[in-house]
């Protein structure tokens, strides 16, 4: 569900991006924090959590 949503926000964003060269960057910041977003989402948490239970 969440890769279909990020999918969905970069190619609207860079389709905006193509329509509208003025706020170009904008919309290019837009893509790149999604993808930022999503990567992090993907990286598995670390064993942090099984130290502070007892």
């Amino acid at each position: 569900m969440l890769a279909t949503v990020t999918l969905i926000i970069v190619i609207g964003s860079l389709m905006l991006a193509v329509i509208d060269e003025k706020i170009r960057p904008q919309f290019m910041d837009l893509t790149k924090f999604v993808v930022g977003t999503y990567s992090g989402l993907l990286i598995p948490r670390s064993g942090s959590n099984d130290r502070d239970t007892p």
